[in-house]
């Protein structure tokens, strides 16, 4: 699950001056990197106190980490909306819908940026890497993860469950993920996504099939 944000007793919070934060620190961290960036900075360039910055934000961790979670919430990739995605549908329609947005926000500018970030940052500072992939991936996963729980009626393990969660991340990837970030590979359009996604949830869906038809 993500982090959720400790707040403080008093008024509430502003969410505007929160969405400021949010963005001023997003580009500031896409820009100089996690270790430079300070809060003052922040509350600088998003027009705020820095005491402002903190009733909303306990520390730069906390403030990295609801980065990471807004842009997940924009492709409708944060827990909630992954889980609440496999209502009423197949396991095709959920993992058709989850693959695609999961390819879009792969290969949105902002996110390939962080991702070379925290490549970048990460030998002399793993704790922004975990950090990032807390927030991100982890989280998507552990989602993912319940959801195959879920459509296996619990006849699939928790460990099944959570391998096909993997496998469907990484097959979504693939070389193409690596590709982009070195700068060798464009973004999909949506006739390819849509392509690529189909392949991947059809060999997930035998893999699932086959967990489900070999669990005692």
């Amino acid at each position: 699950m993500f982090e959720q944000e400790k707040r403080r007793q008093g008024r509430p919070k502003s969410a505007e001056k929160r969405a400021l934060i949010l963005s001023a620190a997003s580009k500031l961290f896409l820009k100089e990197g996690f270790t430079t960036t300070s809060m003052d900075r922040v509350a600088k360039e998003s027009g705020v106190s820095k005491q402002t910055v903190y009733s909303h934000f306990s520390c730069k961790d906390s403030l990295f980490q609801a980065a990471i979670t807004n842009k997940c919430k924009a492709y409708q990739l944060d827990s909630l909306q992954i889980d609440s995605a496999s209502h009423n549908q197949t396991l095709e329609q959920y993992l058709t819908q989850v693959g695609s947005q999961f390819i879009r926000l792969l290969q949105d500018p902002d996110a390939v940026a962080v991702y070379r970030v925290i490549i970048a940052e990460a030998p002399n500072s793993s704790h922004v890497a975990d950090l990032f992939h807390q927030a991100g991936p982890k989280a998507s996963l552990d989602t993912l993860a319940t959801a195959f729980k879920s459509y296996g009626k619990d006849k699939l393990s928790d460990a099944q469950s959570l391998q096909l969660a993997y496998d469907f991340c990484g097959l979504l990837k693939g070389e193409f993920h690596m590709l982009l970030l070195c700068g060798l590979a464009t973004p999909m359009t949506e006739p390819q996504i849509a392509a690529h996604v189909s392949d991947v949830v059809a060999k997930i869906i035998c893999l699932f099939e086959y967990y489900w038809q070999t669990s005692v």
